[in-house]
């Protein structure tokens, strides 16, 4: 099943995207931003000689109607020299609130998962997103659009275009005065090919060890019902590291 000028479809989201608010639009807090850093590192040596590394790196910028985010990951793994896990990530989103709960938002991303048999897969959408809840104690959000994207796999097989859809839902909430959690999950589509679609969900939990320190646990799962050809379609991932983070302190 093939979609007609998907790339027109695309660019009219887009434009819809940079249309000024409407005048009814409401303002969010003042300007605010925070930055997150983790890292974790394990090696053995002697009987065994092995090490696996990950970090991951959050930022986000809010302005009176504008705001911007902003994350990248990446996990390392290697056995007696050999490396037997690679997987690394970036995306960033730009917003536009147009009204109390909705706003207007243009996503990229970038990833590598040559296990997986992908050199690369970058892929853009616009999409409204509805925050369904915004209460002191937790939050729950929804994010739909259109996405194009690009596929590039290993063993010297031909990129592949896509356009497709982004419907995703996310929350956090407070377990306790020092802890949280977070979660997601993500249902990516290929228009042009109903067969082809990916699943992807998170769920985290951080514990503050500090006003600036915390320890985080974090697992990954991803699914695609038409990997690349060799390549399973099941991949997850499971880390726990030491977070810094800057910004001022949250007001709720």
């Amino acid at each position: 099943m093939r979609i007609a000028d998907p790339r027109f479809l695309f660019a009219a989201a887009l434009a819809g995207c940079l249309v000024p608010a409407a005048a009814g639009a409401q303002a969010v807090p003042p300007p605010a931003w925070d930055l997150k850093l983790g890292f974790s590192h394990l090696a053995t040596s002697g009987n065994t000689r092995t090490s696996s590394s990950s970090f991951d790196a959050a930022f986000h910028r809010a302005w009176r109607a504008w705001s911007v985010e902003g994350s990248t990951a990446g996990v390392s793994a290697t056995k007696r020299h050999r490396r037997t896990a690679e997987n690394y990530n970036a995306q960033a989103r730009a917003k536009r609130r147009l009204l109390k709960r909705l706003q207007i938002t243009l996503g990229v991303r970038w990833e590598r998962n040559r296990f997986a048999g992908l050199d690369g897969r970058q892929t853009a959408d616009v999409s409204a997103l509805w925050e369904i809840r915004d209460a002191p104690g937790w939050k729950l959000r929804a994010l739909a659009g259109l996405s194009l994207g690009r596929e590039e796999p290993r063993g010297g097989r031909a990129p592949a275009d896509s356009f497709g859809g982004l419907l995703q839902v996310s929350g956090d909430a407070r377990l306790s005065a020092t802890a949280s959690w977070d979660g997601q999950v993500t249902f990516l589509p290929d228009f042009t090919d109903l067969e082809d679609y990916r699943v992807e969900g998170h769920l985290g939990v951080q514990a503050a060890l500090s006003r600036h320190l915390g320890l985080r646990l974090g697992c990954d799962l991803k699914f695609d019902n038409e990997p690349v050809a060799g390549f399973g379609a099941v991949d997850t991932a499971t880390t726990a590291s030491l977070v810094l983070q800057l910004g001022p302190k949250p007001v709720d």
